[in-house]
């Protein structure tokens, strides 16, 4: 994460929280995105800390991402405690969270009875690839909960 990121983050409509440390899995994130037309903006942490620091913040209380990708095995604070971090900011209650991982059997148990997700990271490149696949499905029903939420105020 740059302070560019940070600075410019009121500007943006749509965008992706990712918080990995492997530069790998984020760039084939970053393209199997890319293969499934979605043109959202994504912004990354390589540290579990820095990710609760950044998700904090004024400026992504008034702009929350629509959707985050975390990675539970991470430096500074590990996935599971980012993760009771996220559920405790009101601005990101609604948010989808994806808990992407090369091992989710043995993880730590992850209790949220909302907007939470699963993937396992695969070895197989065209495996790995359907993530883009199953954010796209996410992102859609979560518009399609907030347009059914707002007809109903």
């Amino acid at each position: 994460m740059t302070a560019g990121e940070v600075d410019s983050l009121d500007q943006r409509t749509e965008w992706i929280f990712v918080i990995e440390d492997n530069e790998a899995d984020l760039f084939l994130l970053k393209e199997s995105l890319r293969r499934e037309g979605l043109n959202y903006d994504v912004v990354a942490s390589r540290d579990g800390s820095r990710a609760i620091e950044f998700l904090a913040c004024d400026q992504a209380a008034a702009n929350p991402p629509d959707c985050i990708l975390l990675d539970l095995n991470l430096p500074g604070a590990p996935g599971d405690q980012v993760f009771k971090a996220i559920r405790n900011h009101p601005h990101l209650a609604e948010v989808p969270v994806l808990i992407w991982s090369s091992q989710i059997r043995g993880a730590p148990v992850i209790d949220s009875p909302t907007r939470t997700f699963f993937f396992e990271k695969s070895c197989k490149l065209h495996e790995f690839l359907t993530i883009g696949s199953r954010i796209r499905d996410l992102l859609q029903e979560s518009k399609g909960r907030t347009a059914r939420h707002g007809s109903e105020l």
